[in-house]
């Protein structure tokens, strides 16, 4: 697996290749037309920003601080851990 220092500096298409093949997808959520992407990749996130109008992806950042992720907290549904 790949640190997030070494993910950071990867090339655009490199960076794609790694979330599709090692990285856990979560969640996502939608945002002013665009669509972010939550992924676990070993210690840290990796967010995908899509953009669903021009059918490509505007952004890819990693990051390990938590309250970044926080965005994504209301998307999250725990219903079915209810009894």
């Amino acid at each position: 697996m790949i640190s997030l220092n070494d993910f950071q500096i990867l090339p655009f298409d490199k960076k794609c290749d790694f979330i599709t093949v090692f990285a856990d997808y979560i969640l996502y959520r939608e945002e002013a037309g665009t669509k972010h992407y939550l992924y676990l990749m070993k210690d840290y996130f990796v967010e995908v920003n899509y953009s669903p109008s021009e059918g490509k992806v505007l952004g890819i950042h990693a990051f390990k601080n938590l309250s970044l992720a926080d965005a994504y907290l209301d998307h999250i549904d725990i219903s079915d851990l209810y009894y």
